[in-house]
């Protein structure tokens, strides 16, 4: 399956990895090797510390070995005597080429780290069914605005999580908003480790706000303080805010909600239509967002939380979803 346009330069097509018989893991490992070391040869390059001669083939610079084996025997002295020749400064001319140049550097890092993107996408559609990916073409707009934003991460763990919200895309078309991709492209390691430690609190589109102050530990002021202004969550500054839980019954009240890996069941044999909690509310990008990690529930806030409802007179039951393990594993 090709995912890379052609102007990626995509990875080797299935029918050339066939004819060469080599196994599909050998051919990415090599293709993986081969993108390492192009990138340190462009590093080289930036650094000025290698050139490449017109057939295209890197060398080491001449100047760097000139000045490492020169030797400093002495002092030269009476330099207010040595005329000091004037070092003309660029044309206009040279300065386009300078521009050229770096252009071509930083479209070829891009490109490398798209390629690095490919790998892992590709890595991730080979542990699914088949039958689950491609069931109808990614948008252009979509895909443009994914390859920008993608091509810009150089973090192996945002590079898994640019490549898992494209895998999502292709199984199905339309899960990541554009907004939320805008969002993620401003994504920082320690943004991304903040999404993983809402995804284990988040209930549906709240979280319980009383459960998780009684945990001083785990509360963290300034990250919710940065998720609101990311505009990912609401009710850290300002009026408290709280989740109306609508009965599911008419007899008594029960509703479910779920909490990363489990199922939460909330009963009273009293037929009240509704239970308010204190709550911060998770907007409609930041559900969005959340959705990309897959986590196991806190177990200390699942139990505060559990107490809290307690208190409030009401019987809880936890159930384990089908098919979630009980290990964590962040994006």
């Amino acid at each position: 399956m090709h995912l890379t346009p052609r102007e990626v330069f995509g990875l080797s097509s299935p029918d050339k990895i066939q004819r060469a018989g080599q196994s599909l893991g050998e051919v990415r490992r090599s293709e993986l090797s081969h993108i390492l070391n192009v990138e340190r040869q462009l590093h080289e390059l930036r650094r000025g510390h290698a050139t490449l001669d017109p057939s295209g083939k890197i060398i080491r610079s001449a100047e760097i070995r000139d000045i490492r084996e020169v030797k400093f025997a002495s002092i030269i002295e009476s330099s207010e005597q040595v005329e000091v020749e004037q070092q003309a400064l660029p044309d206009i001319a040279k300065l386009i080429d300078n521009a050229v140049e770096v252009n071509r550097y930083d479209a070829l890092e891009r490109m490398l780290r798209l390629q690095k993107l490919v790998l892992l996408t590709e890595r991730i559609i080979l542990g699914l069914e088949l039958a689950e990916i491609d069931k109808g073409a990614l948008d252009r707009r979509w895909f443009t605005r994914w390859k920008l934003n993608a091509g810009e991460a150089s973090n192996g763990a945002l590079q898994q999580l640019w490549a898992r919200i494209l895998v999502r895309e292709l199984i199905n078309p339309g899960t990541t908003s554009l907004r939320a991709l805008e969002h993620l492209s401003c994504f920082s390691l320690e943004d991304a480790e903040g999404l993983s430690k809402l995804g284990a609190w988040v209930c549906g589109d709240f979280i319980y706000r009383s459960a998780l102050q009684g945990l001083p530990r785990e509360f963290d002021m300034d990250l919710f303080e940065r998720l609101e202004e990311q505009n990912i969550l609401r009710g850290v500054h300002g009026k408290v805010l709280s989740k109306t839980l609508l009965s599911q019954s008419e007899s008594h009240f029960v509703h479910e909600v779920t909490l990363a890996d489990k199922t939460i069941r909330i009963e009273s044999p009293q037929p009240r239509p509704e239970l308010h909690v204190p709550a911060y509310m998770i907007s409609r990008v930041g559900r969005e967002l959340i959705s990309l990690v897959s986590v196991a529930a806190d177990g200390a806030y699942l139990e505060a939380m559990v107490q809290d409802l307690h208190a409030r007179g009401m019987s809880v039951s936890i159930a384990q979803q089908p098919g979630r393990s009980n290990h964590t594993n962040i994006i």
